[in-house]
């Protein structure tokens, strides 16, 4: 029986790397991993094998990038900043039948694809935000409420990382802020959204090493379709900082609107970059989630050691290997990741990866 093909464009990324490195300790796939020199690829993964062939890919030239998703069972994107690259790989795999995944939820890349899909006759499942954030923080969430048995009153939902922002993700951060996606300062409460008027910036302690930060809360599109698919009708999700400055520096960007033309997008970027810096080299990142049952409390997390953003690679790389396994047949159009895969089967395979621990 032939292997099925899984494409990695942007392969030589951190994402990308995560990716690769979770599919070629599988050794089920045959992989083509792409990127814009072929000595990348070989300076960090040797020389071409069997199951594993290298090809130049471009996402800004259509041609080259359907070429590179027509021997594809599935793409995955690892390319970004997303606000840039939209919906250029999604297209190509629309013109070549083949599956796509991508890390990124972001709002204007979301809305390109659901409009290149009402244009075309196309029979593929699309599965956004496959990452850590958004994506696994709404997995773990739905992991936890599926095993749930009894009454939730409320949910909280910590998102906490240890690490340096890359450019394409501070950029994608940015161009966020000008879309106003999602709604931030906000909070859920009776099943409508609110503003919150007072504790932005609240301190909370997280489990070592992650200890004190600053909370801002944001109410996401993947954080409420969590919400609507458990009933849940009162919940916080934070986004949260390590210091004071990192906070402020990430609400003046939004309040002095420092984001209108691309070099704002790009000094703003910098400046989280630069704000994010530090001498701590530790990486990692906790999903901490409370909910309440009955008056009582109850807590649990998830942790990891490793980048967020290789870790981002090894979700999405978890994700196909589902997608590969399931009958898409009712599921052809676009979804946001936590709605196509089956929670326990994940949440199996990345433990087995060894990259995530839960507690609690």
């Amino acid at each position: 029986m032939n292997k099925k093909s899984i494409g990695i464009v942007g392969a030589t990324g951190q994402v990308g790397i995560g990716v690769v490195e979770t599919l070629l300790k599988n050794n089920q796939y045959q992989l083509l991993l792409g990127c814009r020199k072929i000595d990348k690829l070989i300076g960090k993964y040797g020389e071409e094998s069997e199951t594993m062939q290298y090809k130049v890919v471009d996402v800004f030239d259509e041609v080259n990038i359907i070429s590179f998703c027509d021997s594809c069972d599935v793409v995955i994107n690892a390319v970004g900043p997303s606000s840039i690259v939209l919906d250029r790989v999604a297209k190509a795999c629309m013109f070549t039948n083949t599956h796509y995944i991508d890390v990124s939820g972001d709002k204007t890349m979301k809305e390109a694809i659901e409009e290149a899909l009402a244009k075309h006759d196309s029979s593929i499942s699309l599965a956004i935000s496959a990452g850590v954030y958004p994506g696994l923080t709404e997995m773990f969430l739905s992991f936890l409420l599926q095993k749930n048995k009894e009454s939730i009153d409320h949910v909280s939902c910590y998102f906490a990382g240890k690490g340096n922002f890359s450019e394409a993700g501070a950029y994608d951060i940015v161009s966020s802020l000008e879309k106003d996606e999602g709604h931030g300062m906000a909070y859920y409460c009776n099943g409508d959204i609110k503003k919150l008027t007072s504790g932005i910036g609240s301190q909370i302690i997280l489990p070592s090493p992650f200890n004190q930060v600053y909370a801002l809360p944001i109410i996401s599109k993947e954080f409420m379709r969590c919400l609507e698919v458990f009933d849940i009708t009162n919940a916080y999700f934070y986004n949260t900082f390590a210091t004071q400055k990192m906070l402020t520096d990430f609400i003046m960007i939004k309040a002095m609107q420092q984001f209108k033309t691309h070099e704002e997008k790009r000094a703003s970027a910098n400046r989280l970059i630069e704000t994010y810096t530090t001498q701590d080299e530790s990486q990692g990142f906790i999903i901490y989630v409370t909910w309440g049952v009955d008056s009582k409390k109850r807590t649990s997390w998830l942790q990891s050691n490793a980048n967020w953003n290789y870790c981002s690679g090894v979700v999405a790389a978890c994700v196909a290997m589902q997608m590969l396994e399931m009958d898409l047949t009712q599921e052809k159009g676009c979804y946001f990741a936590q709605s196509i895969v089956d929670m326990e089967e994940l949440f199996n395979q990345l433990l087995r990866t060894g990259y995530i621990s839960i507690s609690g």
